[in-house]
């Protein structure tokens, strides 16, 4: 007796390890390889119409952060011109720049949403020496 449940066991064992096995098809998956990166349709430079803050036209630079798959990197965001780029986080359509400090002394936080024209619509705060302002801005991808 002891002789089949052994063998009972490796033959369950073997009908197992076969459904195992065939439910491991990825053959009709659909997902695209490799994964696109959500953060493309926001790199590049960008033409800035602000008029809210009286910041006016300028240019802004987005790049993909290479140490942080969800993180974007701004130059001039905001017109600040500033020696560091400040960092943003992009999930989807949506892209935020977090709390931070950027390398002028500004304080600055707002997010942005892609739009289906391919613009960039946001909504931003800065603190400048104390002084806040709310403020919007529509990107334009440069020619």
């Amino acid at each position: 007796m002891i002789t089949i449940n052994k063998i009972t066991r490796a033959v369950m064992l073997s009908l197992f390890s076969v459904f195992l096995f065939t439910a491991c098809d990825t053959s009709d998956d659909n997902n695209p390889s490799p994964v696109p990166d959500a953060r493309d349709k926001f790199t590049g430079t960008w033409q800035v119409n602000d008029e809210i803050c009286i910041k006016g036209k300028y240019v802004v630079g987005i790049t993909r952060d290479p140490s942080n798959s969800a993180q974007v990197l701004i130059s001039n965001f905001a017109f600040s011109n500033t020696s560091q780029p400040d960092t943003a986080i992009v999930a989807g359509s949506s892209i935020v720049v977090y709390k931070q400090k950027n390398s002028e002394g500004w304080s600055i936080e707002g997010n942005g949403f892609y739009k289906s024209n391919g613009s960039i619509e946001w909504t931003y705060t800065l603190i400048i020496s104390g002084f806040q302002e709310s403020c919007s801005a529509t990107y334009v991808r440069g020619k």
